[in-house]
């Protein structure tokens, strides 16, 4: 058995186009200016909260807990309704997709992101399909860098940790991994607020076209169907 879990914001998809949007909407309800794609880039990760919050302070501003409630859950609502108009998946992810999932090796999805919104992007990305499990931050207890959310879904595909790869590109991505007791794979085109250098990552990768032979020289043999004939 061979499994793969997936990071979404920053590995599956690049989705700071429409998270950005739904940053300045909010900041704007608050009377703040808008903040460049390129800063909300370095903010995203951790849950809408977490975003949120790290927008704010890029303007010195910190809300009582009341008030981030409500402007969290404006901000998620804010994205639900336009949640695919700037994202789009990653070059060359689809054939590494669409071989893996020929070859049956088990993919799932763990992300921060909440569970509701994540399995909505899945499908107007049109990517549900190549997924058996998705984990969001609002499934369990815990999320990332705990390793629960990744125990789960290893679990749930029929995995191991010695035949388990999480594909991710942040220190929440690493951490979780490590605490897991599976290899992480980062991606150097995600979002993160770590140094790609100081993430811990077991390999690192620029385009998805590198994974096959980044995943066969970490675990020989694992994932060796992903491999071109």
């Amino acid at each position: 058995m061979a499994v793969l879990l997936f990071d979404l914001d920053g590995t599956l998809a690049d989705t700071n186009p429409d998270l950005h949007a739904a940053m300045n909407y909010i900041l704007g309800q608050h009377a703040l200016a808008p903040l460049p794609q390129d800063k909300v880039r370095h903010l995203i990760g951790g849950g809408a909260a977490m975003i949120l919050q790290r927008g704010f302070a890029e303007h010195g501003v910190t809300l009582s807990d009341t008030d981030m409630a409500a402007a969290t859950e404006e901000f998620v609502l804010w994205y639900d309704r336009n949640i695919d108009h700037g994202t789009r998946i990653f070059d060359n992810l689809m054939p590494i997709l669409d071989r893996a999932r020929a070859q049956k090796i088990k993919m799932g999805v763990v992300t921060n992101k909440r569970e509701g919104l994540a399995a909505k992007l899945l499908f107007r990305l049109n990517l549900q399909g190549y997924f058996d499990v998705l984990i969001g931050g609002d499934t369990l207890a815990t999320r990332k860098p705990e390793p629960e959310m990744l125990h789960t879904a290893m679990t749930k595909l029929g995995g191991t940790p010695k035949d388990t790869v999480l594909l991710g590109d942040s220190e929440a991505d690493t951490g979780a991994a490590h605490a897991a007791g599976v290899k992480c794979v980062c991606v150097s085109f995600g979002y993160r607020r770590v140094p790609l250098e100081e993430l811990g990552a077991d390999a690192i990768i620029n385009d998805y076209a590198e994974l096959p032979e980044t995943l066969d020289r970490l675990m020989p043999g694992v994932f060796a169907g992903l491999l071109a004939d």
